[in-house]
């Protein structure tokens, strides 16, 4: 069976069209995250609110260390000490899964929601961890 020009006209404005609903379902449903979890070598090393102004200083156990901060609803890694720099290059988060990565430091930092999530007080309090001052 051989296509026709119209054939191939309509296989286009299909796809674009499932392409645009596609688009339209993840931009509605996207949600904001209320939370970032820090984690080291697969540790929970802190939980930050994201509705709060903080700068964190986060070591690796290789000696490494990563400056993440938190500011207007956003999260960014400011500076690494890892050797190519991909994190500190990433773009802010804030949306639930997003997330920001350093591989050669072992660092993750991951937008949560704030429902649910069995959170105590020492785990949203990080400032008493050694490091961390608010701006």
């Amino acid at each position: 069976m051989k296509l026709r020009k119209n054939d191939i006209l309509l296989l286009i404005i299909m796809l674009l069209l499932s392409v645009l609903l596609a688009g339209a379902y993840w931009a509605a449903h996207r949600q904001k995250g209320a939370y970032v979890t820090v984690t080291v070598e697969g540790d929970l090393f802190a939980t930050l609110p994201l509705d709060e102004d903080i700068t964190l200083n986060i070591p690796s156990a290789n000696g490494g260390e990563n400056k993440l901060s938190i500011h207007n609803g956003t999260a960014e890694i400011l500076s690494a000490t890892c050797p190519d720099k991909l994190c500190v290059h990433q773009k802010e988060i804030s949306h639930l899964g997003e997330s920001l990565v350093c591989l050669p430091n072992k660092v993750i930092v991951t937008v949560i929601s704030g429902e649910d999530s069995g959170l105590d007080a020492i785990a949203l309090n990080p400032c008493q961890k050694k490091g961390c001052h608010n701006s």
